[in-house]
């Protein structure tokens, strides 16, 4: 009876110890990237995004461990590469690292930096065709914020005269990914003291949205150059620029006006000579006191009878 006894505690205790192999080594996988919260890529002027996650797997166990890994990710700019399986010796570890690349620049810039796209890798351990255990790793990815404001100074079509202005259109364009404002406008003439810009206060505080990739979106102003009346003939460079809330640079936009001076008709009054025909004639004066007929008969009456009267 206790033989019978020892070989159903025998028989019991060996299944269990070959269920326990068959689980194979223990093994883990985590981040040595730092991805919390989330991992921010690189990202160029141009848009070219790159990145790389490093992931370690640990094998307490005394066999080697091969894993099969597989990478899913929500819809994004984002593409990610790695390797389709790992090799980790007994008790080691080892690390692989999964490269990050982008799209075009507009579905890159079109990429909200408030918004990650979640990227799930799965590490299978097999046997044959058997997974024998499987774990997953999580990590969200986006973009870093780019600022860049542009302005366009659209040159007047209009000829701009000495002592007179003109109108013209300035469009900023945001060509970041996050909304940004202008801080300040500033104008810059060269070669022409008596040239000045107005309106550029309008500019000041002005919230501008991403401009998409059909041109929408871009903040517009109309802009005054004036002419003072002494400005001379010249041509002159006429520079504005705008200033980024975002990242505090300065861009500008440069183009040339010419300054007409206003023609000889215009400047020079008509001359004496000129219309003396139609002028009406005038008698020339004389200085001396002109007498008429019957003033000049009462003083010869007058003398007549002073000469007359008898003397004393």
């Amino acid at each position: 009876m206790a033989v019978l006894l020892i070989l159903l505690v025998v028989m019991s205790v060996v299944p269990t110890s070959q269920g326990q192999d068959m689980q194979g080594p223990s093994w883990e996988m985590g981040w040595v990237t730092d991805v919390d919260p989330k991992y921010t890529v690189e990202l160029e002027e141009d848009w070219d995004l790159s990145g790389e996650l490093v992931v370690f797997v640990s094998n307490d166990g005394p066999t080697a461990v091969n894993l099969d890994l597989t990478y899913d990710h929500d819809d994004g700019p984002f593409s990610f590469d790695g390797p389709d399986s790992i090799e980790v010796g007994g008790n080691s570890n080892d690390t692989f690292t999964v490269s990050i690349t982008g799209g075009d620049a507009d579905t890159v810039r079109a990429f909200s930096p408030s918004s990650t796209v979640e990227l799930t890798i799965t590490a299978e351990e097999k046997v044959g065709d058997s997974t024998l255990r499987n774990q997953e790793l999580s990590a969200d990815v986006t973009v870093p914020r780019m600022y860049r404001l542009v302005p366009d100074a659209v040159e007047p079509t209009d000829t701009l005269f000495a002592g007179s202005w003109v109108d013209f259109t300035l469009e900023v364009s945001n060509l970041g990914n996050t909304q940004d404002a202008i801080t300040t406008g500033k104008a810059t003439v060269r070669s022409c003291p008596h040239l000045s810009v107005a309106g550029l206060e309008q500019l000041e505080n002005t919230v501008v949205q991403v401009t998409d990739a059909e041109g929408t979106n871009k903040a517009t102003f109309t802009l005054r150059l004036e002419a003072s009346s002494t400005h001379q003939e010249r041509s002159c460079e006429v520079s504005i620029s705008v200033v980024s809330e975002g990242d505090n640079a300065e861009r500008s936009s440069t183009f040339n006006v010419n300054v007409e001076a206003p023609t000889a008709e215009e400047e020079t009054p008509a001359s004496d000579d000129e219309g003396d025909d139609e002028r009406p004639s005038v008698p020339e004066s004389t200085s001396l006191p002109s007498l008429s007929l019957v003033e000049l008969l009462a003083v010869l009456m007058f003398v007549s009878i002073v000469a007359l009267r008898p003397r004393d």
